[in-house]
């Protein structure tokens, strides 16, 4: 450490960091202002206080001592300098020491490239002139691992110096060699350096080696390779754009189908709609006009000429009811609902009526109508109902298409385990292009020029719906202007039927008044139902009131005259009215339109069947919506019945008295049969809640001679008016006849299970004052004094009676 007197520090040398011979100072002197010698453990070294820099001898540069004592460091008056080492001792004075050495260069004088030497022409191609005069290497990517010699020319040696080497482009400081004059690459990247090769402390300005190298890349990081990718990679990116825009034509373009469809679609539901709401429209005058028809035909009080004039009226009202409802069929179709219910019958026969129909046609429009067959009976299960419409529609396409003059036939012949119906005319026919058309809905043809009528474009596509319900086919081949035919395929047999599909045998008199069956065994089928009716339940009936809500005035005035030699009748304009009359009046049954204003029958319904006050009240709901799901959706809410318009009046009064005449039934039923429950009596479940609420009461005061009206209703939490209205009209019975009742069928019971306990035990247990006034009960209720029935006579004699 050299100690500075204007900062009072010390500054430390050492072989790091000021290029000091070793760290191991043995003696100092001071050879002449502003330099120090120092003798170390290998040679001495000279300090140039003012450049901090050593200079450094030892055995290497010419000392010739090996090592130098420790205090063998001495200086003469003279200025001579002596130290001594193991080998002796030498002598200098300053002067001897600065010398100015001669130049020389640094030049490399070997290359070694991956452990092999490298010679001028070899086969590596490396070295085209030797390596000293090289301005520059190339090395392949393959020979990045290389070693450069380097040498001086200066062999004097006290004018050695340490090299130091700099990599330009890669390097970030000088490293010196440490006594090798080898420098040693590997592994470096491709690219361009510079070797720099310099002597360390270069006072002498020796001039620095340079040497460019040049490590080329591989081929797959070449410029070509590179090229090559930019290509495959631009390919690769034009493809997947190219598909991505194909891609989103392409969704666009099924979005663009999708919302056509849909668009369609829609359009189509708009005319279904449309023809459902029509439908809905026609179908309430219709229902007018056939009730009335119906009641004249009840009078037959008419002279025959005018009698015969409402039976046409009747019949064409009821050929229009069958078209309207082939229109709500189509609807039914779209959405699933349409049923068959198939029988076995003679399709010639069949076939021929419906030939007949059309034939009084056939002559006004001067067209040869002719029927085929190739047997006199052929029996096939089928619908006749739907398949009615099948003919129906296929025959007066054919006169459409069919001018005067034209030929049209119908025949029918027996295949191969099938049966083929062919409807046959040479009118315009059908264009090739339109012939996979015709079966799509609301397709039209634009060959209009021959036609009397436009259709609709659902004819055909029903057809098609109702022969594939029969699980057959529908084809037609055409000759525009020479022949066109509509061919028909029925399987034989009736395994390929579910057992849904088959028709049941009390169905059958309903599929007759439905498909029009001849007008005078119709109207003596209608005598025959009101005939059924028998006066008993007229009578009964008579006391009852029946509540009519309907907006449309004329059929709500059609149906107080049917109902009003029945019941006592009361009207409604719509939903809202009708409830409040309902609350007021506590009709037995009510009958109510489902589309109104104000409130809809299904609301209606709803809040009756939601009010325990009213929930025991039968509804009928009355509408011209004949699609299943409308009909579910009142059943759901509680509904009765479900009749739809136009109905037969006849049906519609046997089902409103069918619906008050069974409560009656079971009401009477629970009052003189000692083993029927309350039970029976609730048709909902809050009518049941409120007979199990009483039952319980009544069971446990059942033995309390005391127990009353006033308790059952304090402890069933209702009202005392309240509870006798509903009371009475699920049971029809009073609170008090009720009470009574539930004892007496108790007595009933532990009359035949108890043995052991005498009439007075019984009447004491069940809450009667004494015996005398349980036996009057008793034979009042059952027709039979208690030991009577004890003993085994029972009830049967006065049930038959």
């Amino acid at each position: 450490d050299l100690y500075r007197y204007d900062t009072d520090d010390f500054i430390n040398f050492d072989r790091e960091k000021n290029e000091l011979a070793s760290d191991c100072v043995n003696d100092v002197c001071e050879l002449s202002p502003g330099k120090l010698l120092f003798t170390t453990d290998v040679g001495f070294s000279i300090l140039d206080y003012q450049t901090q820099r050593f200079k450094n001898y030892d055995h290497e540069n010419g000392v010739p001592l090996s090592a130098i004592n420790e205090r063998s460091l001495y200086k003469s008056q003279q200025g001579e300098i002596f130290i001594g080492g193991i080998d002796g001792m030498i002598s200098f004075k300053e002067k001897d020491i600065n010398y100015i050495p001669k130049g020389y260069t640094i030049a490399p004088f070997r290359l070694i490239v991956n452990g092999q030497d490298v010679n001028v022409d070899d086969d590596s191609g490396i070295l085209k002139e030797d390596l000293s005069i090289t301005r520059k290497l190339v090395l392949k990517s393959s020979q990045s691992m290389f070693s450069i010699e380097y040498a001086i020319s200066n062999y004097i040696p006290a004018a050695k110096n340490e090299m130091e080497y700099f990599l330009e482009g890669f390097s970030e400081t000088w490293t010196t060699t440490r006594g090798q004059n080898t420098i040693t690459y590997t592994n470096l990247s491709p690219g361009k350096y510079t070797l720099l090769v310099r002597i360390k402390n270069n006072q002498s300005q020796i001039p620095e080696s340079r040497l460019g190298i040049v490590i080329l890349p591989p081929f797959y990081l070449t410029i070509w390779a590179y090229l090559f990718y930019f290509i495959i990679i631009a390919g690769v990116l034009y493809y997947l754009i190219r598909t991505y825009n194909n891609r989103i034509k392409l969704q666009e373009s099924l979005k663009y189908e999708k919302k056509r469809t849909e668009d369609i679609e829609r359009l189509n539901q708009a005319k279904l709609r449309f023809f459902t709401n029509i439908s809905h429209e026609f179908r309430t005058p219709l229902t007018l006009i056939i009730g009335q028809m119906e009641m004249l035909l009840q009078v037959r009080s008419f002279a025959p000429t005018v009698y015969n004039k409402i039976l046409g009226a009747y019949k064409n009202s009821l050929q229009l009811r069958e078209l309207i409802t082939e229109l709500l069929d189509f609807r039914k179709q779209e959405q699933g609902y349409m049923t068959i219910k198939v029988s076995e019958h003679n399709i010639v026969d069949f076939l021929y009526e419906n030939y007949l129909l059309f034939q009084e046609y056939a002559l006004q429009r001067q067209i040869s109508f002719n029927f085929r067959k190739t047997n006199d009976s052929i029996n096939v299960w089928y619908d006749a109902k739907q398949l009615q419409k099948v003919m129906n529609n296929l025959i007066s396409n054919a006169f459409k298409h069919t001018k005067e003059g034209g030929e049209i036939s119908v025949s029918v012949r027996k295949g191969n385990r099938e049966v083929i119906i062919e409807v046959t005319d040479n009118g315009t026919g059908i264009a090739a292009e339109d012939i996979n058309k015709v079966f799509n809905r609301f397709y039209q043809t634009d060959q209009i020029e021959s036609l009397s009528y436009t259709g609709t474009g659902i004819g055909l596509s029903l057809t098609k719906g109702i022969v594939e319900l029969h699980h057959g086919t529908i084809d037609v081949y055409s000759e525009p202007g020479e022949e066109t035919t509509f061919s028909v395929h029925l399987k034989t047999g009736n395994e390929h039927f579910t057992p849904e599909q088959f028709s049941k045998r009390q169905e059958e008199s309903q599929l007759a008044l439905e498909n029009n069956i001849p007008l005078q065994e119709l109207q003596e089928q209608l005598l025959n139902e009101q005939e059924v009716m028998s006066n008993e339940n007229i009578e009964k009936s008579k006391e009852a009131r029946i509540l009519i809500v309907e907006d449309n005035d004329s059929l709500r005035e059609m149906l107080v005259k049917i109902f009003e030699s029945f019941y006592v009748v009361s009207t409604a304009a719509n939903g809202r009215e009708g409830w409040e009359k309902i609350q007021s009046e506590q009709p037995a049954i009510v009958l109510s339109d489902v589309v109104m204003p104000e409130m809809s029958g299904t609301e209606l319904c709803k809040l009756i069947k939601e009010n325990i006050e009213t929930c025991h009240i039968p509804v009928v709901l009355l509408t011209a919506r004949t699609a299943i799901e409308h009909n579910l959706e009142g059943l759901r809410l509680g509904a009765d019945d479900y009749i739809t318009k136009p109905f037969n009046i006849n049906i519609l009064l046997s089902r409103c008295n069918n619906l008050v005449n069974n409560r009656i039934i079971l009401q009477e039923k629970f009052s003189k049969q000692p083993q029927a429950t309350p039970q029976i009596l609730a048709t909902n479940a809050m009518d049941k809640e409120l007979v199990d609420r009483a039952m319980k009461v009544i069971e446990s005061h059942i033995d309390n001679v005391e127990f009353n009206v006033d308790i059952l209703a304090r402890e069933t939490g209702i009202a005392r008016t309240k509870l006798f209205t509903k009371l009475k009209a699920i049971t029809g019975q009073t609170p008090y006849e009720f009470i009574l009742t539930i004892r007496l069928k108790r007595a009933a019971i532990m009359l035949k299970e108890n043995p052991e306990l005498n009439i007075s035990e019984i009447s004491d247990r069940l809450g009667f004052s004494s015996p005398r006034q349980f036996s009057k009960c008793f034979k009042e209720k059952y027709r039979v004094v208690p030991q009577t029935y004890r003993k085994g006579e029972n009830v049967d004699n006065e049930e038959e009676e």
